[in-house]
């Protein structure tokens, strides 16, 4: 019996102009690893919506077609008696947290169904230890990091145990190591449990390693359907539906165009084995001094200098009010002006705590924070917001006026510019973060990615010398991360200071020209990206890996491969070289 069963399904929003889910047929059996992927907007987390219920229950719209979960018509079954049959893990943990301690939070489910208290205990002591929160079982969830905060939802979700469960992108705030742990956990739950998993997930690398079969939405269409290798080496359909392939197939695919191979590759190990025994049947490049240059041309980024200091933290040390607990300890840091860093870590290692000293929503507990020379403490967080602009993790914290083009005004009004000023400011940033066709719209009907932008032009607008993301690409695709990343990369030609949160080691490397890793509130590493990416081992220590095109750099090292290759761009033209 299929516990999954879909035909000719079509829903639309009472205000969308069309259906937002356009004929979906699919049917998913019981032990089976469904994961879903497509480009923001698609349609991914209304599909979920229809598993427990809530379309067409909770929900107002128009839905045709059928649905039917372990047997039962979604129409004819309450959201309550689905639940007992389907759990859900939501993409902002926020919106299914309630209880007062993270305990009987994951206790919670268990006892709605009247399961026997032993076995409740036993099932939260499971579930927690699986997401690494067992230290944290006393505490508020409220009072966790967003991180921390999805690792309880999702212990929640696997205490239920339930004959279905579906995941609407659970590890988006996760650190990558937390990323592979649930993905783990998920898998062996199918298979101890004859559990059927359905995963809306952005992490290819991770899908290609779980999955038994894979589903990509366009437009809310099914365009890709089949096993993770016929679907994941479909390159350049991926990139057309703007999502991202793993790396390993990006590399079968330029090899294949480029030397007329046939690899299909889906793990590191597949392309490690196949590249080496590629390497051992062509002849060797000709050694030439020239050839020598080329070979070092990847080698780490000369980084030029910067006119003065933007940021100086003196042995910072914090500890959040009646917490008695240090989240920062002896923190000495310094950014010039014009840099562009990222600062990477474990979920909950002070991350956000650290840069919130930058625009002085924090003030250190020990220790001193200089921003130009000037001490935190000397000035408010509104004399601070003139020089560093903060780009929230949920755009929705700093969005309120009625349409984009007011929003990204209002920055600048409050700085008591001229009317002509503030118009060519919100101009400038308009156009710099391609909202200018949207500019009448209310941020309120606008995709995750397009209210993300508008949070970045708002800032933009006001000019900060600095600018701090956090978790700027978290819950969208690929190309809008990108589009929205090309937008700050122009900011920082410009010669703005940029300082990025981020749990996405592609975008990382992609961007950031120096990286700091932070562990346990202290800094592990403070180097070059490419540098930091070389030192594999010491990543592990903080829950951290290198991305995939740099672990297989690393595992060819041997056959002469550098050991900090940062895309697969680098990696294939170092492999015409040997």
């Amino acid at each position: 019996m299929y516990q999954i069963d879909i035909e000719d399904l079509r829903y639309s929003y009472p205000t969308s102009k069309g259906d937002v889910l356009k004929g979906i047929n699919l049917k998913v059996k019981e032990g089976e690893f469904l994961s879903i992927m497509g480009p923001t907007g698609t349609g991914k987390s209304t599909l979920c919506l229809t598993l427990n219920g809530i379309i067409p229950h909770s929900l107002e719209g128009d839905l045709r077609g059928k649905v039917k979960v372990a047997g039962m018509d979604i129409k004819n079954h309450s959201v309550p008696e689905l639940t007992q049959k389907v759990g859900m893990v939501f993409q902002e943990p926020e919106s299914q947290l309630f209880c007062m301690t993270v305990w009987e939070e994951v206790a919670f489910g268990p006892e709605n169904l009247g399961v026997d208290p032993k076995e409740i205990k036993e099932r939260v002591d499971w579930a927690l230890g699986v997401v690494r929160m067992k230290e944290y079982q006393d505490r508020s969830p409220f009072k966790l990091s967003c991180g921390q905060k999805q690792r309880v939802a999702i212990a929640a979700a696997l205490a239920m145990l339930p004959e279905i469960l579906v995941l609407d992108e659970p590890t988006s705030e996760l650190d990558p190591i937390g990323k592979m742990e649930v993905f783990s956990v998920v898998d062996d739950l199918k298979k101890e449990q004859n559990m059927a998993i359905v995963m809306v997930e952005h992490e290819s690398e991770e899908i290609a390693r779980v999955s038994d079969r894979v589903v990509v939405l366009k437009e809310g269409k099914i365009i890709l359907e089949g096993s993770p290798r016929d679907v994941l080496n479909k390159v350049d359909m991926l990139k057309n539906a703007r999502l991202s392939p793993p790396q390993v197939c990006e590399v079968a695919d330029i090899l294949n165009k480029k030397i007329n191979t046939s690899f299909s590759f889906l793990t590191l190990k597949e392309a490690e084995k196949s590249i080496k025994e590629l390497v051992s049947k062509l002849p060797k490049a000709e050694k030439s001094s020239k050839s020598k240059e080329k070979k070092t041309s990847f080698s780490y980024i000369k980084q030029k200098s910067f006119p003065h200091s933007m940021i100086s933290t003196k042995n910072l040390f914090y500890a959040y009010e009646g917490s008695g607990v240090e989240v920062l300890k002896d923190i000495n840091l310094e950014v010039n002006q014009g840099e562009f860093v990222a600062i990477i870590g474990q979920n909950g290692a002070g991350k956000t705590t650290l840069v919130k000293h930058f625009n002085g929503i924090l003030k250190p507990t020990r220790g001193k924070v200089f921003i130009e020379g000037v001490n935190t403490k000397e000035r408010t967080i509104a004399e601070l917001s003139k020089d560093v602009g903060y780009i929230y993790q949920n755009p929705d914290h700093q969005i309120f006026c009625p349409t984009v083009e007011e929003e990204i005004a209002f920055g600048p009004k409050n700085l008591g510019l001229s009317e002509d000023i503030i118009k060519q400011r919100a101009e400038e940033a308009l156009k710099l973060s391609g909202l200018e066709e949207v500019r009448k719209t209310p941020p309120s009907v606008l995709g995750l990615g397009e209210r993300r932008k508008v949070s970045l032009a708002s800032v933009m607008s006001m000019r900060p010398r600095l600018l701090i993301l956090d978790e700027p690409t978290t819950g969208v695709d690929w190309k809008t991360s990108i589009d929205f990343m090309e937008a700050v990369r122009k900011l920082n030609e410009k010669g703005h200071t940029i300082i990025m949160i981020t749990h996405n080691m592609r975008i990382v490397a992609r961007y950031a020209k120096r990286t700091v890793v932070l562990c346990n509130g202290e800094v592990l590493l403070d180097a070059s990206t490419r540098k930091v990416f070389s030192q594999t081992e010491k990543l592990k220590t903080t829950f951290l890996m290198p991305p995939q095109i740099t672990q297989l750099g690393q595992a060819l090292y041997t056959l002469g491969m550098p050991r900090e290759i940062l895309s697969c761009e680098e990696f294939c033209d170092n492999l015409f070289r040997l």
